[in-house]
């Protein structure tokens, strides 16, 4: 499917249209913005349109165009690290006793357009978390869950060997925000060839 033709999700796992909080609500609305113009695009105006109200309506929920987008940031990176461990887990439940670096690695990368849409968000909110204070905590929370859900999965493979673990942690989180780098903002998905590449060479690594 051409670029072109794909569409952007509006509804799915990462949305939380049932919560009242005008956070998660904010979120809903801006998940598509995002998708479609990047962190500049998160303003008080498109999110109005986005909901089809005012402005003002909208800028009566936040104090600030900056509060906003660090809710947003706070509630995206839990939604998208949630829907992360989720999905890791499924994919890795049949390697419950013995999961190599690679099958983690592999388990963690989108595996679908919309997950490639949404790791594109993450990667959005991210960079603007190098220049926005109150963005890069939320980042930063959301990193450390990262680490712990790798090390969660990983655990079972190396119960007794800390440093060992900790090696294979670091690895696996190179290999698979580098290719979240890559190739997201090509926003052309993470080719099966190149994936296959870096995760051989991290199975080589171990």
């Amino acid at each position: 499917m051409d670029a072109d033709n794909r569409f952007i999700p509006r509804s799915g796992p990462m949305f939380s249209r049932s919560s009242p909080a005008k956070a998660q609500m904010a979120t809903d609305l801006a998940i598509p913005i995002l998708a479609d113009g990047g962190w500049p695009a998160l303003t008080l105006r498109n999110v109005a349109a986005a909901a089809n109200v005012t402005p003002q309506a909208i800028a009566a929920w936040f104090p600030s165009v900056a509060a906003m987008r660090a809710a947003v940031a706070a509630v995206y990176g839990d939604r998208w690290i949630r829907e992360r461990d989720n999905l890791a887990r499924t994919r890795t439940f049949s390697r419950d006793r013995v999961r190599t670096s690679s099958d983690v690695a592999e388990a963690l990368l989108p595996q679908s357009w919309n997950e490639d849409v949404y790791d594109g968000i993450w990667l959005t909110i991210v960079e603007a978390g190098r220049w926005d204070e109150t963005v890069g905590a939320a980042v930063a929370t959301v990193q450390d869950r990262e680490r712990d859900l790798v090390r969660r999965l990983l655990e079972p493979s190396w119960p007794d060997e800390v440093e060992r673990l900790e090696r294979e942690v670091d690895l696996v989180l190179a290999a698979v925000r580098g290719l979240r780098a890559s190739y997201a903002p090509l926003r052309s998905g993470t080719t099966t060839v190149r994936a296959g590449s870096v995760l051989a060479g991290l199975a080589g690594a171990g």
